[in-house]
Parts: structure tokens; sequence; C-alpha cells
């Protein structure tokens, strides 16, 4: 999973939409499972992205072969003002159903981007896994940095 956020100022909220729709080019990738985002409540320019990747390993390729070439021909890269990327990896599923099957049918995916100290960050995994009572490997899931 890649949860990818970017700062864009008044004047290119329009143009980072619309260069948005240029990474349609993701379905062709191998491994690609599916991709959603939009813009944050409290903070009205920045946006979220949240991309699905059967593997890591489909991940990597995919960087290797095909982003730059979509990057380039989106023209993205000139409507934001700041980036971050962050590539998580799964530690345990946490319902019955695969994520992607909210992409096309959800209004409102709520996304928790905690920051854990080192020290206590299996502390956390343990509260999770207790909050959301581990499900069956079908179903979403509770992510960790990569």
């Amino acid at each position: 999973m890649k949860w990818i956020k970017c700062q864009a100022n008044e004047e290119n909220k329009r143009s980072f939409s619309k260069a948005q729709e240029g990474w349609g080019e993701l379905r062709n990738s191998a491994g690609f499972m599916g991709q959603i985002g939009g813009w944050n409540r409290t903070d009205p320019f920045e946006a979220g992205i949240l991309s699905v990747w059967k593997d890591f390993h489909s991940y990597q390729s995919y960087m290797q072969h095909q982003h730059d070439e979509i990057f380039g021909k989106s023209d993205q890269g000139s409507t934001y003002t700041n980036i971050s990327v962050d590539i998580y990896e799964k530690i345990f599923h946490i319902g019955t159903k695969d994520i992607t099957d909210f992409f096309g049918k959800g209004k409102v995916l709520r996304v928790a981007d905690c920051s854990v100290e080192n020290d206590k960050q299996a502390h956390f995994e343990q509260v999770q896994k207790s909050v959301w009572k581990k499900g069956d490997d079908t179903g979403p899931a509770v992510r960790r940095i990569r």
C-alpha cells in the first residue's frame, strides 16, 4: 500500500486534479489493485492518494519501468508544492472484504496516519489488534511503514 500526500496551492488545485486523471494508465500495471484519493477536509490544499498493490515486488517493478513515463505525461510535477510518499506492509487483516471493494462503492475513506515512536510500536500494534479483533486473510489490513 502506498500513501501519497501532496500540497497544492489555490491556483493549482484544479490542475492537480486534472493531472491526476493521467494516472489511469496504472490499470495496465501488473499487480496494481486500485487507487483512490481526494482533498483533505481539514487542509483543503492537501491531497491524499491511496494506492494498493498486490505485493511489494509488483510495486517495485512498476516504479522501475512505468512510473517516470506516466509522471512525465501527466505533468503533475508542476501542480504541487510538496509531496510525501510512504509505503506500508500488512500487519494483520481487520475484516472480511478486500479493501479495493470500497474503491467504487464508498463515499468517504478515513485514513489514520499515525506516527508511533519505535519503542512503542509493538504496544500500538497489539492495541490495534484488540480493537479491530483480527479477521481472516481476505479483508482490509492494518499496515505499518515499510
